[in-house]
């Protein structure tokens, strides 16, 4: 059970990094995001920056060659990107934020459980 939830957090971020590595895709998601949380002119820069530096941990991530500590690592990527976004943003963006990112990660993974289910 332990190396399935494994699998299935590399699984999730594969998926989160092939959307992210678009340009179109990441100027659209980037807008849409920045639309959400209402950035302000002075917040853009440091939120892009931001998300730039996550999609380049999950790169890396990607490298792990260890799956057993692919979940850790998730943990400490994750914690890093909340802790920096939480520096750019107010409380009430930060929440949002925090919310979207949660949700996507869940319906990625509920999206991954199905096809891993329908393939069997």
């Amino acid at each position: 059970m332990k190396k399935m939830m494994i699998a299935l957090i590399v699984m999730v971020m594969m998926t989160m990094s092939v959307n992210a590595q678009s340009d179109n895709m990441t100027s659209a998601s980037f807008d849409r995001i920045s639309n959400f949380l209402e950035l302000r002119i002075d917040q853009v820069e440091p939120m892009k920056t931001a998300m730039e530096q996550f999609n380049s941990s999950m790169e890396a991530y990607y490298q792990l060659d260890d799956v057993s500590k692919g979940g850790e690592a998730w943990e400490k990527i994750q914690a890093r990107h909340k802790a920096t976004i939480k520096k750019i943003l107010d409380v009430k963006q930060y929440d949002k934020y925090v919310k979207m990112l949660d949700l996507t990660v869940k319906n990625t993974a509920d999206r991954i459980k199905e096809q891993l289910s329908a393939s069997k």
